[in-house]
Parts: structure tokens; C-alpha cells; sequence
């Protein structure tokens, strides 16, 4: 031996406790990382609430403010059915005020088409409360189907 290597001997129960504490330190930190995911699932799960909180809000604000569409397209309508009136009784004088019934023909031709063209924006309004109310009942039992998360607080 031509070096010689010092040997000691010493008892293993203090180096066995430290191997115990450190294996619980390890079980510890996962433990502690597992809790911290956890904690993040849970965040995603009320952000998620949140969002469809606010999306079901919107649908019905905008729900409410489609369904007054038609009532405002119907009074407009009156409003250009009486003023067309007018138009068509002035137009059948010969002459009003100057204004001869030639002149006032493509004007009244520009109104009827305006007319028509509100009529097709109201029927295109009613066509999107119809298609706004079907989606709004498949939201509905789409959330209605899924599972509901759980609300932490």
C-alpha cells in the first residue's frame, strides 16, 4: 500500500435520517408543484366562466337590441308610405306650384324603389332575429349539455 487511505468507522443512523429527510423534501416539492398546476387549473376554469358569462350577456343585449330592428323598419315604413301618398296625390294635379306631373315622375318611380328596398331590409332583419334565436338555443343547449364547471372561490 503505498498510499494509505484513512478509514473511519461511524454509526449510519444519522446518514439514514438525512436520507429520509432529504427523500421527503423531494416528495415535498412535487407535491408542491402538483399543487401549483393544480391552482393554475382552477384559474383556467373561472376564466373560463368568465367568458361564457360574458358571452351569453352579449347574445342577450344583442339579442334585445336586434328584436327592435323590426318596430323602428315598421315605423319608417308608414313614414315613406305616407310621404309617397303625398307624392302620388301631388303628382296626379297637372301642376303643382310650377312642378309638373314629368318632373315628379322619376321621383315618384326613386320612391317606390326605395320602398321596396326597405321592405327587403326588414325582411333581411327578421331573417337574422330567426337565425339569432336559433343560435341562441343552441348556446344554450350546447352550455346546457356540457359539464358545468365548478366554481371556486
Amino acid at each position: 500500500m503505498a498510499e494509505e487511505e484513512e478509514y473511519e468507522v461511524i454509526p449510519t443512523s444519522p446518514l439514514r435520517s438525512l436520507e429520509k429527510r432529504m427523500n421527503q423534501l423531494e416528495d415535498s416539492s412535487s407535491s408542491s408543484e402538483t399543487r401549483r398546476l393544480i391552482e393554475q387549473i382552477i384559474e383556467l376554469i373561472k376564466a373560463n366562466q368568465r367568458v361564457i358569462d360574458d358571452i351569453v350577456k352579449s347574445d342577450a343585449e344583442l339579442r334585445n337590441e336586434i328584436s327592435k330592428i323590426p318596430g323602428k323598419i315598421d315605423e319608417l315604413l308608414g313614414a315613406m308610405n305616407e310621404f309617397v301618398d303625398m307624392l302620388k296625390t301631388t303628382s296626379g294635379e297637372e301642376t303643382v306650384a310650377g312642378i309638373s306631373k314629368e318632373m315628379m315622375a322619376p321621383i315618384s318611380e326613386k320612391m317606390d324603389q326605395f320602398i321596396e328596398q326597405t321592405k327587403k331590409s326588414q325582411e333581411i332583419g327578421q331573417a337574422t332575429l330567426a337565425s339569432l334565436g336559433m343560435l341562441d338555443k343552441r348556446l344554450k343547449r350546447m352550455y346546457l349539455q356540457s359539464p358545468a364547471p365548478r366554481r371556486y372561490s
